[in-house]
């Protein structure tokens, strides 16, 4: 029974000696780690083969590794302290800071503390500078900003890893601040922009009579695209892209559409916001479809910001359906390219156009004949020609009714001709003949 004793007290001893080394072997509980943080930056390759980096790298042909406009999360000579993870149209790669750049070097926009702080975190200095005209334009050096990239890329990871062809917007997740999301869980942090913390601005309003069209409304319709939105506008804020000089990289196109316009003169307006993290395009190519025919006209949207700009008067009616189109083609690129509000409002026309002969020139063995009119609403839809041989002709019918501008006259025979014309516009007002308008072969140009 002694010995029963003694077992059971041992075994009563392992148990708790268990159960106590259990409980100290225990885990702690641990917090997750939050995911690193990702934004949208323009991104330039580096190049510079035989170079050496800020950390001490001879840049290779096709490398590997970017450039990051701060010295504080340079990278030691072959090391991965800090890495980034860039992600491009499909493709993702993991690539470490060996460099310092471009434009500043003491920029940490990816930091909650950022040396500028007076930008939001996310936005690089060299972009607001470029767009925004932030720093006078200038980087810490005093350069003239020539392009918004915040990240250099080494030739490898931007031709073999990325297949990236030119300069071009990639997401950038900065891994040393959380962990990394992998290639298809990126979480993009928003930028809050300067322009939308700015109070609100009065759209002035149109004429009675005015059919509007809103983007994202009834009657505007847009492709699948990349599209941003900025905070003001007609409704409260307006839809942005991208501009392009290159056909091949167009992405985006939108068209506003009216059903309820009945046949008559139309002025033709856009609305232009007045806010955005991206400076205006200087050259947005408006499409207008007007009876059977489509005229563009190009636009100076920063110029024209906070107001209705008018793309001018046109007949609708006929058997085409009218609309406007807009892409993002300019003369420019890396603006932005603003859609919001079309508006038609009736107008009439009742003054008749002007013509003017402009010049005269020998030609062969006869006389080229130029001339031009201007109308206020409708434009100008034909002309009437006359001539009159000098000294003492009289005037008879020459071109009737026609669309051209310029014509040949002859053969001359050595004798001298006087020539005049009227013009007739859309709304069917006619000029009158004038003889102080008229323009003699005297003067011609040899």
């Amino acid at each position: 029974m002694q010995g029963w004793k003694r077992y059971r007290s041992v075994a009563v001893l392992i148990l708790l000696a268990a159960a106590t080394v259990q409980v100290q072997a225990a885990p702690a509980l641990q917090t997750k780690e939050p995911i690193a943080p990702t934004y949208t930056i323009f991104a330039t390759r580096e190049g510079l083969v035989g170079y050496r980096t800020a950390n001490g790298h001879i840049i290779q042909p096709r490398d590997h590794f970017v450039a990051l406009p701060s010295w504080d999360v340079l990278s030691p000579k072959g090391s991965n302290k800090y890495q980034v993870r860039l992600t491009y149209k499909g493709r993702s790669t993991i690539a470490p800071v060996w460099d310092v750049g471009p434009w500043n070097t003491n920029d940490d926009y990816w930091s909650p503390n950022r040396r500028y702080s007076d930008l939001p975190v996310g936005l690089p200095m060299a972009q607001a500078a470029y767009y925004q005209g932030y720093n006078g334009g200038r980087d810490v050096f005093g350069r003239r900003i020539g392009l918004p990239n915040g990240i250099d890329i080494a030739d490898g990871t931007f031709w073999d890893d990325l297949g990236m062809l030119d300069s071009d917007w990639v997401q950038v997740t900065f891994l040393w601040l959380g962990r990394d999301p992998g290639p298809d869980g990126a979480v993009e942090y928003p930028i809050t922009t300067i322009s939308n913390t700015s109070p609100a601005i009065d759209i002035p309003a149109l004429e009675d009579g005015t059919i509007a069209i809103d983007a994202n409304g009834p009657g505007y319709t847009a492709n699948q695209a990349t599209w941003f939105t900025d905070g003001c506008g007609m409704g409260g804020n307006h839809v942005w892209t991208y501009s392009t000089t290159d056909r091949a990289k167009s992405e985006n196109h939108a068209a506003w559409k009216p059903d309820l316009l009945s046949a008559g003169f139309y002025e033709v307006k856009a609305y232009i916001p007045a806010c955005g993290r991206v400076a205006a395009t200087n050259s947005a190519r408006y499409r207008i479809t007007h009876d059977g025919a489509v005229t563009e006209v190009t636009l100076d949207q920063a110029k024209s910001a906070g107001t209705w700009a008018s793309l001018g008067v046109y007949h609708f009616g006929g058997q085409s359906s009218p609309q406007v189109e807009l892409d993002d083609m300019a003369s420019d690129k890396m603006r932005a390219v603003r859609f919001d509000a079309m508006a038609w409002t009736p107008r009439s026309d009742t003054t008749a156009p002007s013509t003017n002969m402009t010049t005269i020139s020998q030609q062969n063995n006869g006389y080229l004949v130029s001339w031009e009119g201007n109308d206020d609403i409708s434009g100008v839809a034909a002309y009437d020609v006359q001539v009159r041989q000098l000294p003492n002709g009289g005037w008879r019918d020459w071109l009737m009714n026609t669309a051209l501008s310029q014509a040949w006259f002859g053969p001359a025979e050595g004798k001298h001709f006087a020539f005049r014309a009227r013009a007739r516009d859309w709304a069917n007002n006619q000029e009158s003949w004038l003889e102080q308008q008229a323009l003699d072969t005297t003067s011609a140009q040899q």
